[in-house]
């Protein structure tokens, strides 16, 4: 278990120095939106200090995927890297769901059926991605060095893949919220914000691995598209690496289980683009 912690404390310096580096670069866009520094510090003022409201709801999200992150770890702890793959694609369908609750949208059946479709067409993929690299020396280490429990692995990647979709929506629902006129980079700024004072958090507590966000370019996916069209981007990401691995090392090959997947993702983004609703 040392060796666990001991790779956790590295991630969460990794993690938080992600974090002041997105928060950093979105502070720079902050700025040059305001005409001079002097009006780019009183924005920031008023925005921070003057609705203090506004930063706790931006606390939310950040703190779901800190929680969700610690699942993720118990949860990889417990199960079978291939059996972690399969069942955290069940975030997809629950960002559907959540999306129908907190945004009022509705999907169709054919829509329904491309959302199902690209969950088992990413499972397969990561499926065939985890089997490759299951022999590798240092998960057999790893492997070895933890007791497993697989229902608490299993409880655990549920309860991430709930408090995932939750916080994806959630900052959805922020970022196109009408009746604020809150800015994009401000609300990507109290993002990371409460994000670096988790992962720093994370830091003290030398165990837990805390993570707010993914990347700006998801917040940019999230303004003008949505939280399933972002699932759908990283499933074809996720296709093209393993494809430009192809090209690149000699040692990797694509097998029936991969290809079938990749298919059913390729399909699913068709038939989900094939109707409005």
């Amino acid at each position: 278990m040392s060796y666990i912690l001991h790779l956790l404390v590295r991630l969460c310096f990794v993690v938080f120095s992600s974090e002041c580096a997105k928060f950093l670069i979105t502070l720079f866009y902050v700025y040059a939106g305001s005409e001079t520094l002097q009006k780019g510090n009183e924005l920031i003022k008023f925005e921070f200090f003057s609705k203090p409201y506004e930063l706790v709801k931006m606390a939310v999200p950040s703190l779901a995927y800190a929680l969700q992150n610690n699942l993720d770890f118990v949860a990889l702890s417990n199960l079978d890297a291939s059996v972690y793959q399969v069942f955290s694609q069940l975030k997809i369908p629950f960002t559907a769901i959540f999306m129908m609750l907190f945004l009022r949208r509705q999907f169709s059946l054919r829509r329904w059926l491309a959302i199902f479709q690209l969950c088992v067409g990413l499972a397969l993929v990561e499926l065939d991605i985890s089997k490759f690299h299951k022999n590798s020396k240092e998960e057999n280490n790893l492997d070895n060095k933890i007791e497993r429990n697989s229902l608490t692995g299993l409880f655990c990647v549920f309860c991430a893949c709930i408090t995932s979709s939750f916080a994806g929506v959630y900052f959805e629902k922020m970022l196109k919220d009408g009746s604020s006129n809150t800015s994009f980079w401000i609300r990507n700024l109290q993002m990371y914000f409460c994000g670096v004072i988790s992962a720093l958090l994370g830091c003290f507590l030398k165990g837990l691995f805390f993570l707010s966000f993914g990347g700006i370019y998801i917040s940019l996916i999230m303004k003008h598209l949505d939280n399933l069209y972002k699932s759908f981007a990283s499933s074809l990401s996720i296709i093209m690496v393993v494809i430009f691995s192809l090209i690149i090392f000699d040692n990797y090959h694509v097998t029936f289980l991969f290809g079938f997947g990749a298919l059913l993702v390729c399909l699913s983004v068709i038939l989900y683009n094939s109707t409005e609703k």
